[in-house]
């Protein structure tokens, strides 16, 4: 879950000094990353193919897709399936279990919010 902070920084010492008190804050930055959970929600409708996902979701940069898409795959929230045709291969991205589990937590922090805030 690599973000750019500098050694020297104070961001940086408290992040290394939270990670070893409460994973929970590795958790909160990596879900929080820009466009991640959006992506994750995405797949789970049905847009699970890179050019679905970029319709879907317009103002995000091919880069940043790719490079979340990605990120959940590394974490297994998503799974990668390669279909075969005869032009180029085709990947078709489906939330995992372990995915499902995330988007029913966040379902759930969804509700809290709306009913709390």
């Amino acid at each position: 879950m690599g973000s750019v902070i500098k050694n020297s920084s104070t961001n940086y010492a408290n992040s290394v000094a939270l990670t070893g008190k409460c994973r929970v804050n590795d958790t909160l930055r990596f879900i929080g990353k820009r466009w991640m959970m959006a992506i994750l929600y995405e797949i789970s409708l049905g847009n699970n193919q890179f050019s679905s996902l970029k319709k879907s979701l317009d103002s995000i940069s091919d880069h940043i897709l790719g490079s979340r898409v990605s990120d959940l795959f590394r974490e297994g929230l998503i799974a990668r399936e390669e279909i075969e045709s005869k032009g180029p291969a085709q990947i078709k991205y489906s939330v995992t279990k372990k995915g499902a589990e995330l988007l029913y937590l966040m379902e759930r922090l969804h509700q809290w919010g709306a009913n709390e805030l």
